[in-house]
């Protein structure tokens, strides 16, 4: 299908793409294709690097560097990669280092948020707000984890989220506390939709 949301912002740009097309679709699209052996893993894969494609207006190979971090081979643009089994999400930048992060709202991150969110974190979140406002924490520091792009950081002490009060969409502050490259007062947007949550930074 088209895009289903897309953000232009000065100095950077967001598409996201419900992902509705089969392998066929994209694996016609692509010379090269992931050693990748799971099915829906795959779908996902093709589908970040077709909106990358669409939203860089020609096509261009994505390859990590050292860290893990995607670059564009030959685009001078600065890019972010997330999906899930739905969506697929993009941003790029020719000014910032960005990063974007989309996460499925369920239950189970319950169960892991002590391994990224400090005890009083979690005990100041509402009961009502407890599921989706935990996703947007760990999505939110995914996308810190993005921008920083060195690798080697702790979530629940290095990527640290100021307070705020959770709406439908918004912004809140955050902060990377590390020797190598400390970050204050980095901007966090987010909006939820559609079972979802999508973050995006852009700094440095």
């Amino acid at each position: 299908m088209p895009l289903y949301k897309k953000i232009e912002e000065p100095g950077y740009s967001i598409g996201v793409w419900k992902i509705e097309e089969g392998l066929p679709f994209f694996e016609e699209l692509f010379h090269g294709h992931p050693d990748i052996q799971h099915e829906h893993k795959r779908l996902q894969w093709f589908a970040s690097r077709h909106l990358a494609n669409l939203m860089l207006g020609q096509p261009d190979a994505i390859v990590n560097d050292d860290t893990g971090k995607p670059n564009f081979k030959t685009a001078a643009q600065n890019i972010s990669l997330s999906h899930t089994a739905g969506f697929a999400a993009v941003m790029l930048s020719k000014k910032y280092a960005v990063g974007i992060d989309i996460e499925a709202i369920h239950p189970k991150i319950e169960r892991i948020a002590h391994k990224f969110m400090q005890p009083e974190e979690i005990a100041a979140i509402p009961a009502e707000e407890k599921l989706q406002k935990i996703t947007l924490y760990w999505s939110a520091k995914e996308s810190l984890f993005k921008l920083y792009g060195w690798g080697g950081i702790e979530f629940k002490t290095q990527l640290l989220i100021g307070p705020f009060t959770m709406q439908q969409s918004g912004t809140f502050k955050a902060s990377i506390e590390t020797p190598h490259l400390p970050l204050k007062d980095i901007t966090v947007n987010y909006q939820f939709f559609d079972g979802h949550v999508l973050s995006y930074v852009a700094g440095i």
